[in-house]
C-alpha cells in the first residue's frame, strides 16, 4: 500500500470511529436505485437547511471527517471516479447541512493558455468542465442523491498590468526554469505578493517574490514550478532580481481525490436518485448581489452591517434589539501561513531558509463576502478567502499554490449568540508546498464608549485593571460590561491567546490603501507579535479591543483536499 493510501486509510479508520460516536444505527432504505430518478423522491432546496455550529455535538469533528467521509461514497461511483481520474484537475468543496454532507467537485478536463505575461492580458480558457454534486446521509453514511453535469466552458482574462515582470525575467532566465517550462502552455500565476511573503531573516516581507509558473499539468511529471526571486531594492538599497531558490514540486505530491478513487475502488455506492441539486444560499456565478462592498441585514433581533475591506477580510458592525454589540472594527485581520521550523526570528522573518512564510491581507485573497445563508433561529454571512482567487470563482478549479482557503463564517442567533467559524483549507492543491501552521487571528470591538473587562477560571469573575493576556488554559470566559448600562458581550469560547487592550486607533484602524498595508506589514511590523500590543495601560472606564489568536500545525497529510479544519469563538450579548 502506498504511503497517500495509507494516510487515506488512517482517516477514514478516525472517519469511521466518529460515525460510531454518533451512534449510527441500522440503515435507513432510500427510495429508488442507482441510475433511476423520481421527481416525488428527490431533495430540493427547501428541504436542506444549514446546520448551525452550535447544534453540532462536535462542530470540529464535522467539518474534518465528513468531507472526506462524503467524498468516499461519491467516488466509488465508477462514473464520478473516472471524471476525477481524467481531469486536468480537480477540487472538492463541502456543506454541512442539518441531515445531509453535500459536496461538489470541480473538475475541468481542458485547459489552454493564450498570450504571454509580456502581453497586456493573458486567458486561460477551461473546457469539458464537470460538476459533480452529491448529497450524502450523514446518519448512515449512505449516498443519496447524484447530480453530474458538464458546464459551459469558462475564459478567464488576467491582466498583466500589476504584475512584477522583472522578477518574472529573472526566473526565466534561470536554466533550470527555462528548461521546465520549455514547450509548455504555462502561465504566471504569482509574481507580486512580496508585500505578503517572507522568505528567511535576511530576506524578509517586502523583498523577496515567489514567481509561480501554472499550466496544463495533464500526463506531467511535474505540477508547477516556482521561484523566490528578490525584488528591485533591499533594504532600500537597489539591487539586481536574484533567484534565490527553486521549488519543482512533482506529481507524486499528494492528490487527494485521486487517491480516494483508488482506495474506493470497487466498493458498492448502494442505492441513490439521480437529479439536480440545489443548494440553498449559493453564490449565484453571474448575479454575486451579496458581494456589494457593504450591506445592512436586519432579522432574527439582529442589525448587522459588513464592509469588505482592502485587506481585513470584512468587518462587521452589530446591534442586538437595537443596541449596539460590535463597533466596525470587529473583523479578522490576517491569517499567518508559516512552515518548519515554524519559529519566527523577528517580526516579518521567518527564522530559517526555504521557510517561506504568508501573511495572508484576507481582502486581497479573495471576493469577500459572497453568501448568506438561514440557520433554524437565525443566519450568516459568509466570506470567502484564497491567495489568487480574487473574485474568480472559477479558481475552485484547483489551479492553486497551496491550500490557502479559508471561509470565514459570522453565525448570528436570536437569543444573542454569535459564533464566528473559519474553516481552512477547503480546497485541492496543486503543490502541498510544505505543511503549514496556520494562525489565525480574530479581532473584536465591544461596541461600548466606556468598559470594564473581567475574567472567569472557573472559580468566579475578576477584574482585570490593565491591559492583559489570558490563555485559554487559564480561563473559561471572557467579559466585556458597558460602563453605562446593563449591556454586556461575554466570551464563553475564547482564542488560544486572548489579549484585552485599550482601544488604540494607531494600530487598529488601518487605511484601506495599499499604503496603509505597506504601513502595517512593512513598517510596523506589530501583525506578528501580539505582545508588542500590551503597554499595560488601564481598562477600566476605557473603550475596550479583544484579539483572539488560535494557531493550527497541520501536520503532514494530504489535509488540502480531505482534511479540513475549523477555528470557532463563541460570544454572547447578555442584557439586551
Amino acid at each position: 500500500m502506498s504511503d497517500d493510501n495509507e494516510s487515506l486509510s488512517s482517516v477514514s479508520s478516525r472517519r469511521r470511529a466518529f460515525l460510531q460516536t454518533l451512534g449510527v444505527g441500522a440503515a435507513i432504505g432510500v427510495a429508488g436505485c442507482s441510475g433511476q430518478s423520481s421527481d416525488a423522491d428527490l431533495l430540493s432546496a427547501d428541504d436542506l437547511t444549514y446546520l448551525a455550529p452550535r447544534e453540532a455535538d462536535d462542530f470540529d469533528a464535522l467539518v474534518e471527517e465528513r468531507k472526506l467521509a462524503a467524498l468516499e461514497k461519491v467516488l466509488a461511483v465508477e462514473e464520478a471516479g473516472q471524471l476525477v481520474s481524467d481531469a486536468v484537475s480537480s477540487t472538492a468543496y463541502h456543506r454541512i447541512f442539518s441531515e445531509y454532507d453535500f459536496v461538489e467537485i470541480l473538475a475541468p478536463h481542458e485547459m489552454t493558455v493564450s498570450g504571454s505575461y509580456e502581453d497586456e492580458t493573458q486567458e486561460l480558457e477551461f473546457s469539458d468542465i464537470k460538476q459533480i454534486r452529491a448529497l450524502v446521509d450523514r446518519e448512515n453514511d449512505q449516498l443519496v442523491q447524484l447530480d453530474i453535469q458538464t458546464r459551459e466552458a469558462h475564459v478567464i482574462e488576467r491582466s498583466n498590468e500589476e504584475l512584477n515582470t522583472n522578477t518574472v525575467t529573472a526566473a526565466l532566465e534561470n536554466d533550470t526554469i527555462s528548461s521546465v517550462l520549455e514547450d509548455k502552455d504555462w502561465y504566471v500565476l504569482a509574481a507580486d505578493y512580496s508585500i505578503i511573503t517572507a522568505y528567511s531573516e535576511e530576506y524578509p516581507i517586502g523583498v523577496v517574490t515567489p514567481v509561480i509558473f501554472n499550466w496544463n499539468d495533464k500526463g506531467d511529471d511535474r505540477r508547477a514550478i516556482g521561484a523566490a526571486v528578490t525584488t528591485t531594492t533591499l533594504n532600500d538599497v537597489a539591487t539586481e532580481n536574484e533567484v534565490l531558490d527553486i521549488y519543482q514540486p512533482a506529481q507524486e505530491s499528494p492528490d487527494p481525490l485521486s487517491g480516494i478513487v483508488s482506495e474506493v475502488d470497487g466498493n458498492d455506492p448502494g442505492d441513490y436518485q439521480e437529479g439536480a441539486i440545489e443548494v440553498p444560499g449559493e453564490m449565484d456565478d453571474t448575479d454575486w448581489e451579496i458581494r456589494r462592498p457593504s450591506q445592512t441585514i436586519e432579522q432574527n433581533n439582529w442589525t448587522i452591517s459588513w464592509e469588505n475591506t482592502l485587506h481585513d477580510a470584512y468587518r462587521v458592525e452589530a446591534s442586538y434589539n437595537g443596541k449596539p454589540v460590535f463597533g466596525d472594527e470587529s473583523k479578522v485581520p490576517w491569517m499567518l501561513s508559516d512552515y518548519e521550523p515554524f519559529g519566527m526570528a523577528g517580526p516579518g522573518a521567518p527564522s530559517g531558509r526555504r521557510n517561506w512564510h504568508f501573511w495572508d491581507t484576507l481582502g486581497f485573497t479573495g471576493p469577500g463576502v459572497i453568501e448568506k445563508h438561514d440557520l433554524s433561529d437565525g443566519f450568516r454571512i459568509r466570506g470567502s478567502y484564497h491567495t489568487g482567487s480574487l473574485d474568480h470563482w472559477e479558481w475552485r478549479f484547483g489551479q492553486n499554490w497551496a491550500p490557502y482557503r479559508y471561509l470565514i463564517d459570522w453565525n448570528f442567533h436570536e437569543d444573542g449568540t454569535v459564533d464566528v467559524t473559519s474553516r481552512h483549507p477547503t480546497t485541492g492543491f496543486r503543490t502541498t508546498n510544505g505543511y503549514p501552521k496556520y494562525t489565525f487571528h480574530f479581532a473584536v470591538e465591544p461596541a461600548y464608549d466606556a468598559a470594564t473587562v473581567s475574567v472567569d477560571d472557573g472559580s468566579g469573575w475578576s477584574t482585570v485593571s490593565s491591559e492583559s493576556r489570558f490563555d485559554r488554559g487559564d480561563i473559561e470566559r471572557l467579559r466585556v460590561e458597558s460602563a453605562d448600562g446593563p449591556e454586556q458581550l461575554v466570551i464563553s469560547r475564547p482564542g488560544q491567546q486572548n489579549y484585552a487592550l485599550q482601544y488604540d486607533p494607531e494600530t487598529i484602524e488601518y487605511d484601506q490603501t495599499l499604503e496603509g498595508v505597506t504601513g502595517e506589514m512593512i513598517e510596523d511590523k506589530q501583525y506578528l507579535d501580539p505582545e508588542n500590543y500590551l503597554q499595560d495601560r488601564s481598562l477600566d472606564g476605557e473603550r475596550v479591543y479583544l484579539r483572539m489568536y488560535s494557531s493550527r500545525d497541520t501536520g503532514e497529510g494530504t489535509h488540502a483536499t480531505t482534511e479540513p479544519f475549523a477555528f470557532r469563538f463563541t460570544m454572547q450579548a447578555e442584557n439586551y
